[in-house]
């Protein structure tokens, strides 16, 4: 099982509100195809995560949408204070919409807690509204 990491995605209101920030922010230009998002602690367990893991979001309360995690990278912020750069698949995979407790940062997040993946086909793949008040109601 891979080791994955949990974060709010403070400011948005839809996952189409972090791919656009995204998309317009965060392209990492040494990763073709790639997004990025900064935080401040590197994972210490990050041999387990870069390649196999993904980033689990957590947009207005629920676990929604994850991205897999290219490459963890040291650098430095605009002040020169050590930040880490967690390099993400600019691919977004909604989940079943999970509620989750608020937390500050990222966490380490285990496989066998993360929500499944909404279908795999677009058609299949239901909006991310209707599956949690599905979810609420204790049909999904």
């Amino acid at each position: 099982m891979s080791l994955n990491i949990i974060r709010l995605c403070v400011g948005c209101e839809s996952i189409e509100d972090l791919r656009d920030w995204q998309e317009t922010h965060n392209e990492a230009p040494d990763y073709p195809g790639c997004v990025f998002t900064m935080t401040t602690m590197y994972p210490k367990r990050a041999e387990e995560i870069v390649g196999k893991g993904s980033l689990y979001w957590v947009i207005k309360g629920r676990i929604a949408v994850r991205q897999g995690i290219v490459a963890i990278n040291r650098t430095l912020g605009p002040e020169g204070e050590q930040r880490t750069r967690l390099v993400l698949r600019a691919e977004w995979v909604q989940t079943v919409p999970t509620p989750t407790r608020p937390f500050q940062g990222w966490r380490y997040f285990d496989a066998e807690k993360a929500p499944p993946d909404l279908g795999s086909e677009a058609d299949d793949a239901m909006p991310p509204e209707m599956a949690a008040e599905l979810k609420t109601l204790g049909l999904l």
